[in-house]
């Protein structure tokens, strides 16, 4: 499984989990808005949201770690095609190109985690109304 596959599957699992959270969200004020519900009811809610809000927290702290960790292994890479092409070994353009290539990588990946912690950031707020 190479990290882009597992970046996407993290960041699948936190969408989801933010979904989920967000229903349950809503679902607890339709019921506080609706028929007057038992203490037993509104019990299980908050528990269900709250769990959910867990969840979704996780999976974002995962999917940065993911992102960063994905970025860090590009830079090394870059790292070594730069080493190489400045010893003149093989391809010396060739090693410029995937040095290059792998930076905009680690760029990307840098940028996904930054996504990835306001996503996480909005969904707190959004916990802290609920």
């Amino acid at each position: 499984m190479d990290t882009e596959d597992v970046t996407r599957r993290a960041a699948g699992r936190a969408e989801e989990a933010a979904r989920r959270s967000s229903q349950l969200a809503e679902r607890l004020q339709e019921i506080k808005g609706g028929r007057k519900p038992g203490p037993e009811d509104a019990r299980r809610a908050r528990e269900h949201a709250e769990h959910a809000h867990e969840l979704a927290r996780q999976a974002h702290e995962r999917a940065v770690a993911g992102h960063e960790r994905a970025a860090e292994a590009h830079e090394r890479s870059a790292a070594l095609h730069d080493w190489a092409a400045d010893r003149g070994v093989g391809d010396v353009e060739a090693h410029r190109r995937e040095a290059q290539e792998h930076r905009e990588h680690a760029a990307a990946g840098r940028l996904a985690a930054a996504e990835d912690r306001r996503a996480a950031a909005e969904e707190a707020r959004r916990d802290d109304g609920v």
